[in-house]
């Protein structure tokens, strides 16, 4: 009956939070980066965001659509007007979770490498904020490498938490005279914690996944983009079988405003929310653990950002280490 009492004041809190979001999203104050994004990807986690699986290898491999229309933009030092953008994303991660502890938690690492395909562009350059001309172009090509030398799980009940620090590099691709480059072209750091709680009887979870990137300057453009700060979130139910159903979305805010020679624009205020649902199956393949997880985006209110959908297919695959399987032998 307790553990009943103590679900539901985690369920409505966590839709009273989402509920707050919406209504008090308009009275923000925001700040929008370089090229109307930032270096996380926001929807990236959702569904199980804090927890940590026991000590192995896990790859994950992230396929992104992502759709929509800008009125304006700074793109590679330039002004861009009345934008439409298309682009496939594809991240592949491994991680390693160690049998070692820190402060009573599993210590991992990982690294993750990005590659943009088919990004199109389709706008009109304003040239000395006097003329502008139509251009369309396209490019495939790398984006980030996201490093993350600390990982670290703790699992206390139908509680999980995760800490995780990433350092994102950019790849060397970048060409200042480009329009369209797949590379931010800065460098960040970005602490991250994963909350999970999930009722180890009747199935229900709630996750959240907060973020604050710190960026440094895109030495090509001298634009310096504020730090960020970006909050994904799950609230869904556990079924049969390893499915799962439930609703998924994020929240982004830039909490302090861009400068350097480059910010032609300002602070270039801007913000985003976005919602939608989101299904998942955790099974195996022999002892190797699989999960799938498919969610779709839909972007609610967004200034000085990309204004679309975007969808989301994940997949993951793990080699547990010889200890977990010993353990999952004994059950």
């Amino acid at each position: 009956m307790k553990g009943k009492r103590l679900w539901s004041k985690v369920f409505l809190l966590a839709w009273a939070v989402i509920a707050t979001l919406v209504i008090m999203l308009p009275a923000f104050s925001a700040h929008a980066a370089e090229k109307g994004a930032g270096v996380y990807l926001p929807g990236y986690q959702s569904s199980m965001a804090g927890f940590l699986p026991p000590p192995g290898f896990y790859l994950r491999n992230d396929f992104h659509i992502k759709e929509g229309n800008s009125a304006e933009l700074p793109i590679s030092g330039l002004i861009d007007l009345n934008l439409h953008i298309r682009y496939i994303l594809n991240m592949v991660n491994g991680t390693v979770v160690t049998p070692w502890k820190i402060l009573g938690a599993n210590y991992g690492f990982g690294l993750t490498w990005c590659v943009v395909n088919n990004t199109s562009i389709k706008g009109q350059l304003k040239i000395a904020n006097l003329i502008t001309a139509p251009f369309e172009d396209e490019r495939t090509d790398f984006a980030e490498i996201i490093i993350t030398p600390v990982i670290l799980g703790w699992h206390k009940g139908p509680w999980h938490i995760t800490f995780v620090g990433n350092v994102y590099a950019p790849p060397g691709t970048y060409e200042r005279d480009r329009i369209v480059n797949t590379s931010l072209n800065r460098w960040a750091i970005e602490p991250n914690v994963g909350i999970t709680y999930l009722h180890p009887k009747k199935g229900h979870e709630v996750s959240a996944y907060l973020g604050y990137t710190i960026n440094f300057e895109n030495p090509a453009t001298n634009y310096l983009s504020g730090n960020e700060f970006h909050l994904d979130w799950f609230v869904g139910q556990h079924l049969p079988k390893g499915f799962a159903i439930g609703m998924a979305g994020y929240f982004y805010q830039q909490v302090t405003g861009d400068s350097g020679s480059g910010a032609r624009l300002g602070d270039f205020k801007g913000q985003a929310l976005a919602i939608g649902p989101c299904v998942t199956y955790n099974g195996k393949i022999g002892k190797h653990p699989i999960g799938v997880n498919l969610r779709y985006y839909q972007d609610l209110t967004v200034t000085n950002r990309l204004d679309g959908q975007g969808f989301f297919a994940t997949l993951n695959f793990g080699f547990p280490g010889p200890k977990t399987l010993q353990q999952q032998g004994a059950q």
